[in-house]
C-alpha cells in the first residue's frame, strides 16, 4: 500500500501542535517535523505522537526549511501542514483515499480555510456557525494550495517567503488534480505582538525576494500585500503599480491598490481603479461593495443602493454589503430599515461580532436620541458615548453628539463632532447644515 508522510516545519508551537498531530494520527504512516529552534515543549509534544524531529537551522528561508523535511521523508505521498492547522475526520479520510487509490495525479490542490472575522478582506466568506471546526469564527478566507504531492518526482519548494511548490510541479510537468478537501487554519487571529513580529519578518523576506527578482510578478505582489499589512503604504503602492504594469487588469492587484488609495483618503483615485476593472468585465463582489460605499460617500444614494443590493441578491449571506447598505439607509433617514437589516444579519451570522456591535450601537443611538428629546441631556450623552465606542464610523452618532454638545454650551466640541460626521459622510445633510449654523 502507498504510504503518507506528514511534513512540517515548526518553532515554539507547543500551544497548538498536539491538536494538529492528533488530526492526522489515523492517516499518517510517518510524521517528519523540522524544528527551527524551539525553546518550549514543541519537540517533546511532537515525539509523543511518534514524530521524527530533525533540527533545521533557520536561514530566513521557508522553502529551504521545508525542502529539508522533504529530503528526510520516506512516504510515497507528502502532506504539508502547519502547526496551527488541523483536519476534520471527513477530510482526513478523503486524503487517505487519494493516497491509497490515486494512480494519475502527482499533486493535489486542497483548500486552506483561513478562519478570521475580518469581513473587509476581499475574499472573506461566511461559514456555517454550527460546524464544530469553525470554532466561533464567522467566516474564512479560502485559498487553493498544492499541499499533497508525490515525494519521488523531484518537486521542491521555491521562494523564501510565501513559499509554494506549484511552480516546481508545473516546471516538471506534473499532473495536478483538484479536490474539495479542506484544511482548517486558525493562525490568522493570533496575539497582536506575535502577528506584528511575523508581519515584519515576512516584509523583510519579501524585500529580499523582490531585490533578487525585481521584475517577477509574484514577488512584487507579495511585497505589495506585506508592505500594506505593515503600514508601509508608499512601498506597497510602488510595488503594486510595478506589478500592474506587468499584469494590467489583475483583480487582486487592483484590489490591493484601491485599498491603499482608500486608506489615504484618495477616494476618486480608488474609484477609477475599480471602474477600470468593471469596464474590463471584472467586477468581483468586493469591488461592487467598495464602489457602492464610494457612491454613498459622494451622495449618489441610488447607485449605492443598486451596487450593494446586487451583491446581497447574489449571496446567501453578504455581511459587508448588508452593513454598508444599512449605513446607506440610515443616512437617508430610513433608520428602522437599517436596524432591521442589521438584526437580520445577526440572525444569519450569529458569530459576527461586527454586526452585533453595530446593532447595539444603533439601539444605543436611538435611546440617546429619545433621552435628548425628553430633556435628559446627561443620559443622552452617556448613551451616545457608549454607541460611539461600539461604532466610531457612524456619522449620525457624531452628528447627534454635536447637537447635544452645542445645547450644553460646548461649542468647540460640537464643531469637532460635526466635522467628524462630515469626514465620514460628506453627503450627510444634517451634519452639513448643523456645522453651517454653528
Amino acid at each position: 500500500m502507498p504510504t503518507l508522510s506528514v511534513i512540517m516545519i515548526v518553532k515554539n508551537e507547543a500551544t497548538c501542535l498536539a491538536e494538529c498531530l492528533q488530526s492526522v494520527a489515523a492517516i499518517a504512516d510517518e510524521i517528519v517535523i523540522g524544528d527551527t529552534g524551539s525553546d518550549d515543549d514543541t519537540v517533546a509534544i511532537a515525539q509523543q505522537f511518534g514524530a521524527r524531529v530533525i533540527d533545521v537551522p533557520w536561514t530566513d528561508d521557508f522553502s529551504a526549511a521545508r525542502n529539508e523535511t522533504i529530503r528526510a521523508a520516506t512516504g510515497d505521498w507528502l502532506l504539508h501542514l502547519d502547526a496551527d492547522e488541523a483536519l476534520d475526520d471527513e477530510n482526513a479520510s478523503a486524503i487517505r483515499q487519494i493516497v491509497d487509490n490515486e494512480t494519475e495525479a502527482e499533486a493535489v490542490e486542497l483548500t486552506l480555510l483561513n478562519y478570521c472575522n475580518d469581513i473587509h478582506a476581499w475574499r472573506w466568506t461566511p461559514v456555517d456557525p454550527a460546524h464544530p471546526m469553525t470554532r466561533g469564527f464567522a467566516g474564512c478566507l479560502p485559498v487553493g494550495l498544492l499541499r499533497l504531492f508525490r515525494r519521488d518526482r523531484g518537486f521542491a519548494y521555491r521562494e523564501a517567503v510565501h513559499e509554494n511548490i506549484t511552480a516546481s510541479v508545473l516546471a516538471r510537468k506534473g499532473k495536478i488534480a483538484t479536490s474539495s478537501i479542506a484544511i482548517h487554519h486558525y493562525g490568522y487571529e493570533c496575539e497582536p505582538e506575535q502577528r506584528s513580529r511575523k508581519a515584519q519578518l515576512y516584509l523583510k523576506l519579501a524585500r529580499k525576494k523582490r531585490a533578487a527578482h525585481p521584475d517577477d510578478l509574484k514577488c512584487l505582489h507579495d511585497l505589495a500585500e506585506q508592505a500594506m499589512a505593515c503600514g508601509e503604504t508608499r512601498e506597497a503602492e510602488e510595488a503594486c503599480r510595478a506589478a500592474l504594469a506587468l499584469a494590467p487588469g489583475n483583480v487582486e492587484l487592483s484590489t490591493v491598490l484601491s485599498t491603499i488609495l482608500l486608506e489615504r483618503d484618495e477616494i476618486e483615485a480608488a474609484r477609477d481603479v475599480l471602474l477600470t476593472l468593471e469596464r474590463d468585465g471584472q467586477g468581483p463582489a468586493h469591488a461592487q461593495i467598495v464602489l457602492g460605499v464610494i457612491a454613498a460617500y459622494r451622495g449618489d444614494w441610488t447607485e449605492a443602493e443598486e451596487r450593494l443590493g446586487s451583491v446581497i441578491a447574489a449571496q446567501s449571506v453578504a455581511p459587508l454589503a448588508t452593513l454598508c447598505l444599512a449605513r446607506v439607509r440610515d443616512y437617508q433617514g430610513a433608520c428602522d430599515d437599517a436596524q432591521e437589516l442589521i438584526r437580520a444579519l445577526t440572525r444569519k451570522a450569529p458569530n459576527l461580532e461586527e454586526a452585533r456591535k453595530r446593532l447595539q450601537a444603533h439601539e444605543l443611538r436611538s435611546a440617546g436620541e429619545d433621552a435628548f428629546l425628553d430633556g435628559n441631556r446627561e443620559e443622552a450623552l452617556k448613551l451616545l458615548v457608549q454607541a460611539l465606542a461600539l461604532d466610531a464610523e457612524d456619522g449620525l452618532i457624531h452628528n447627534d453628539l454635536g447637537v447635544l454638545l452645542h445645547t450644553m454650551g460646548e461649542r468647540n466640541r460640537a464643531r469637532d463632532s460635526f466635522e467628524r460626521a462630515l469626514k465620514l459622510a460628506p453627503a450627510l445633510k444634517d451634519a452639513r447644515d448643523n456645522l453651517a449654523q454653528l
